[in-house]
């Protein structure tokens, strides 16, 4: 009798066990984005091994099956910026889809700093500066963006001053042709101007009409024939007058 009652009490604990394992929750709940990623794994594999192209198609099945998920964005920007700047473009917007704020901070900051890194080579260094910035902000131990920082800094400070140099140039350049443009209108006016006074002398100079120059001989022979009475006048002024007696 007691053995059978130990028996059932022994058979009620088990089930009693089994009961409360069945309405525990789960240690843990399987969550399928955190499962590795064949495609992904098949990228890296292929880009471990100089592979890129192989890379690259497996990294484009990757985002078409997980397009939420920063990483596989992050690991596709990395391979094609090893592709070369044809395909900087391209992977600087995967880099961007990489940095949203939904991706974990490891993964923003990583794509922050890579799209800094594609800034700089497009010579575009206060975005990159920007970029660096902001990768620090979340991972401040980056050494090699805070090392690309102070490239980036340098490199802006020398582009502003070249810049500046180039400006003034251009300046210099502009008023020393506005200057030899108002040179040479006034050359063209002064020419101009001695033109239309060369034409007004020709015209001056140029033969009289018949009228006129029947005009002119009657006033030369009037004069001619004047001229006796006027050089008697001129000596009759000439003259000195006689002195009046006084007696």
């Amino acid at each position: 009798m007691n053995a059978r009652r130990t028996g059932i009490v022994a058979a009620v604990a088990v089930l009693a066990a089994a009961m409360a394992l069945l309405a525990a929750p789960p240690a843990f709940a399987f969550d399928p984005f955190l499962k590795e990623n064949g495609d992904v794994a098949d990228g890296n594999e292929a880009l471990a091994k100089g592979r890129l192209k192989e890379a690259l198609e497996s990294y484009d099945e990757a985002v078409r099956e997980l397009p939420s998920r920063g990483e596989v964005h992050l690991d596709r920007g990395l391979a094609l910026l090893r592709a070369g700047d044809d395909k900087l473009d391209q992977a600087m917007q995967a880099l961007k889809l990489a940095a949203v704020p939904e991706s974990p901070p490891k993964v923003r900051a990583r794509a922050l700093a890579n799209l800094g890194d594609a800034f700089f080579r497009k010579e575009d260094f206060e975005a990159a500066i920007e970029h660096y910035k902001k990768s620090l902000m979340l991972a401040p131990g980056n050494r090699d963006a805070a090392w690309n920082l102070e490239i980036a800094v340098q490199k802006q400070k020398k582009k502003e001053e070249q810049q500046k140099q180039d400006q003034e140039k251009q300046d210099q350049q502009q008023k020393q042709d506005q200057q030899q443009k108002q040179d040479q209108q006034q050359k063209q006016d002064q020419e101009k101007q001695d033109q239309q006074q060369k034409q007004d002398q020709q015209q001056q100079e140029q033969p009289k009409t018949r009228q006129e120059m029947e005009q002119v001989l009657d006033a030369l022979d009037r004069d001619q024939q004047s001229l006796p009475q006027q050089k008697a006048r001129r000596r009759a002024v000439a003259m000195p007058a006689a002195p009046v007696k006084d007696w």
